[in-house]
């Protein structure tokens, strides 16, 4: 970078300092871009090889850029994919962790996330910005700076900053900030592997589905051969729903990676295609319905869906018919499915179906009033649909079960698997009552219609906004009182994905409003593992805004951070950096309010919360044989640990 140019950077940082706050601005019309109009650069020397491509299931999104692999090092060079200005650089401690944008001349932008840090003239601004105040994070636009970007030009050395392994996150968006396939450029890798078919999932789409003689998601694995996976026979009555779970390989890589496209054929009609070139942030989240939620909640393995579900708005798919779903004659029906990664390698599966022809319901149930046993009735373990649910009949047989503000509920019936099926969709609300001194509601909600949840004694209730749910479902919310100063809230069946944040309140008592510290947290199932969620009093109620279904607890803390070793390292780049383990198992670190000094020189506080560790760091740190740390660590709550400690180099 030239002096002039280095000049004009220092000569617009004070207008910079004053747009800390981000502000999204749309760009020009994308309608005309086309990624192969431009020659683009490999963005490192790292390697050729992916972790992870474009469209593939991530937690709650989907994966909008290649993430490039670093083989678990850290500082290999990073090199501007075009030219352009800088048009937005960022640091934090999770997410995209240190991250740059640029501004390309037809409008797109190219990201690099997950850096190690910016080249020194960049790093320079970062400094001086987090210097200013010594916060851990900002995030600012910088297209006022005018900094010119070569192409080749190094930009940043890689790493492991945000959430992950170390990697170089690779991403490019239209001139709209869409996210594209960055294999539609001009970018190659060796692939030259077809796809792989692992599983087969068959949904039932109404309560008088039976997949295999029973109502529930039925899955099977492959029989792999040199042509076709071959699920075999399936047995189905009534509508049904398909979905595979399918991956990709390239040369010389052990990772696994999304297909690009899927076909599905019945009979040899094409009834489903779709193909991941690009999407929306605003649609992001539905891969919770590409996906079939509640097996990659359960299970972890993302069956894609060959139909389109109820509020999926994807521009994915091209379809024929009903969507992709299924609704076959009685008889026997041949599927075929095609998978193909970018580079046109390609992997058939098949199955037969076999239709059963409508049969009379089996004898209802008869469903008594409670009585008293041992038997511990767990309702967030039944299987939950949207317009149905399962119950074993042994827990059946020992409900209160009524709907309320309607007529009687339709016919309830027991399948061969000793599973009831009770019908959801015929009242607004049902009246569950499992032990003498446990019971819930069930209320139906709709989406774009806002909703409202409360518990049988009114101590707790949620409100949902008209955007939050993709489909009409059946929900419900139980509380328990656990501890003194506890309050356990669930939520189920948490296998419905939510798009959109909702209100939970919980009514305190006398001693719990006299108790600053208590927040909510959200559980995770088999894990110790809290999540602390933003918590408000709001006169006798502690309010938060859950972002998804499960169980939330109510809980004090008064435990300060606990601060463990220091040590002195030298990092890829050749700054000297100070790590310090630290952990706090409840509200969690806050590492903008904690200090650390070495030698008596504050410096700017990173935290690592995979590792578990807060880092010192200070661009004009060089360590003495000897150093004196301090470290003041707060917790999200206010709780303060001070530690002092003498560490040699």
């Amino acid at each position: 970078m030239t002096s002039q140019k280095f000049k004009l950077i220092f000569t617009t940082l004070i207008t910079v300092l004053f747009t800390l706050s981000f502000q999204l601005s749309f760009a020009q019309d994308s309608a005309s871009f086309n990624p192969k109009n431009a020659t683009y650069l490999w963005p490192t020397n790292a390697s050729n090889a992916l972790s992870g491509t474009f469209a593939e299931t991530r937690s709650r999104h989907f994966h909008a850029a290649l993430d490039i692999k670093t083989w678990g090092r850290r500082g290999y060079p990073v090199y501007a994919t075009r030219d352009g200005i800088l048009h937005r650089m960022a640091i934090g401690p999770t997410g995209y962790g240190k991250i740059l944008y640029l501004k390309h001349d037809d409008g797109s932008y190219s990201l690099y996330a997950h850096l190690l840090r910016f080249n020194d003239s960049l790093q320079q601004i970062a400094d001086s910005i987090r210097l200013s105040n010594y916060s851990s994070s900002f995030d600012v636009i910088t297209d006022s700076m005018n900094i010119q970007i070569e192409q080749g030009e190094q930009i940043a050395l890689s790493g492991a900053s945000g959430i992950g392994p170390p990697h170089l996150h690779f991403e490019l968006r239209t001139p709209n900030k869409e996210p594209f396939n960055p294999l539609l450029t001009n970018l190659k890798i060796r692939d030259n592997i077809a796809p792989t078919f692992s599983g087969l999932a068959v949904e039932p789409l109404s309560i008088e589905t039976k997949i295999e003689d029973r109502n529930r998601i039925y899955t099977k694995r492959a029989r792999r051969g040199t042509e076709f996976a071959d699920f075999g026979t399936i047995s189905v009555q009534g509508p049904f729903g398909l979905a595979v779970d399918v991956f990709d390989q390239a040369n010389n890589v052990s990772n696994v990676y999304a297909v690009y496209s899927l076909q599905m054929k019945v009979d040899g009609k094409t009834v489903f295609e779709s193909k991941t070139d690009q999407f929306s942030y605003s649609k992001t989240d539905q891969m919770h319905i590409d996906r079939i939620y509640t097996l990659l909640e359960s299970t972890g393995r993302a069956y894609q869906r060959l139909y389109v579900a109820d509020g999926n708005t994807l521009s994915f798919y091209k379809t024929y018919g009903n969507a992709g779903r299924l609704d076959l004659s009685p008889g026997v029906h041949q599927i075929s499915i095609e998978a193909t990664d970018y580079y046109g390698n390609r992997r058939r599966a098949r199955a037969t179906i076999i239709v059963q022809p409508p049969t009379s319901q089996p004898a209802q149930v008869d469903n008594r009033f409670y009585q008293s046993n041992n038997r511990d009735i767990n309702p967030e373990e039944w299987t939950w649909f949207n317009n149905w649910v399962n119950i074993p009949v042994e827990d059946f047989r020992q409900l209160t079960l009524a709907p309320l503000l309607s007529s009687p509920a339709k016919q309830i019936y027991i399948d061969n698997g000793g599973t009831v099926s009770v019908d959801l969709n015929s009242s607004p609300q049902f009246y569950f009552r499992t032990s003498e001194t446990d019971h819930f509601v069930v209320r139906r909600v709709h989406p774009f219609s806002p909703a409202y949840l409360n518990n049988p004694d009114e101590q707790a209730y949620a409100s949902f906004p008209s955007i939050s749910f993709y489909d009409t479902a059946s929900v419900a919310m139980q509380t328990e009182r656990f501890a003194s100063d506890s309050i356990r809230v669930s939520f189920f069946p948490d296998n419905i994905p939510i798009r959109e944040s909702f209100d939970l309140s919980v009514r305190l008592d006398s001693a719990q409003l006299a108790d600053t510290t208590l927040s909510f947290y959200k559980t995770y199932p088999g894990s110790r593992y809290l999540r602390k969620l933003t918590t408000q009093k709001r006169g006798n109620y502690l309010t938060a805004s859950p972002s998804n279904f499960g169980t939330y607890l109510i809980l004090s803390d008064k435990k300060p951070p606990r601060l463990g070793s220091m040590r002195i390292v030298k990092s890829p780049d050749d700054k000297w950096l100070v790590y310090i383990s630290a952990w706090d198992r409840r509200s969690g670190i806050d590492y903008e309010k904690t200090e650390i000094y070495v030698n008596g020189v504050r410096g700017i506080t990173e935290y690592e919360p995979e590792s578990g560790r807060l880092v010192y760091y200070h661009p004009n740190f060089l360590p003495e044989p000897s150093n004196t740390v301090k470290v003041v660590a707060y917790d999200v709550i206010g709780n303060k640990a001070v530690k002092k400690s003498t560490i040699r180099r």
